[in-house]
């Protein structure tokens, strides 16, 4: 039986902090020399404009998608399912465009075009049909328990505890302190590794 990993995007496996970061000291919403996570970022912007956020939102993962990161131990996790003959399926809540963006960027293509440039199709040999843009959070539910995924790793509490999540999925908290139940939380992609593979 092949195993099979479903993995959201953003802010799972693609970094955005140091994008959001570098947008704000341009917007003069932190100090040139300030460092803050996207958190922080998304706070100081909606006590100013909430659609300031929106519009900030928009230009970085659309405009500016190529300038994110692959998060440290991803490519090794990657790999290591290439090499154990892993299905991985990529499952992201992601309109087509943003809210409030100029440009009218499409922005599944731009993360398309980023996961392409980091290799995900080719060099990790993940199927380009396993990758799933779905319009509200309750189609991603909807996916993720289509693709019966033996684990789901996802940055955001609310989707690992979705009353309509599929109860044998094996839920993995990325990067965040808020797990409960039967939520495994893991601080990093070494740690992920080590949970799903015993290494």
């Amino acid at each position: 039986m092949i195993m099979r990993i479903g993995i959201d995007f953003d802010n799972t496996l693609a970094g955005y902090d140091h994008v959001f970061t570098a947008l704000a000291r341009e917007l003069a919403l932190i100090g040139v020399s300030e460092v803050k996570t996207k958190q922080e970022i998304r706070a100081q912007a909606r006590l100013r404009d909430e659609l300031l956020w929106q519009r900030m939102q928009g230009i970085v993962y659309g405009q500016r998608m190529q300038q994110a990161e692959l998060f440290s131990g991803v490519a090794d996790f990657l790999t290591h399912c290439a090499a154990s003959g892993v299905e991985v399926c990529i499952v992201s809540h992601k309109t087509r465009l943003g809210h409030y963006d100029e440009t009218q960027t499409d922005l599944r293509e731009a993360a398309r075009l980023w996961m392409r440039n980091q290799g995900f199709f080719d060099r990790y040999a993940i199927p380009e049909e396993n990758l799933y843009f779905e319009s509200s959070q309750s189609d991603k539910i909807a996916r993720i328990n289509s693709l019966q995924c033996d684990f789901f790793i996802d940055d955001l509490p609310e989707v690992l505890r979705h009353p309509d999540l599929s109860h044998p999925i094996k839920k993995i908290l990325f990067n965040s302190n808020a797990g409960a139940g039967d939520v495994t939380v893991c601080g990093s992609w070494r740690e992920i590794t080590a949970v799903i593979f015993g290494s």
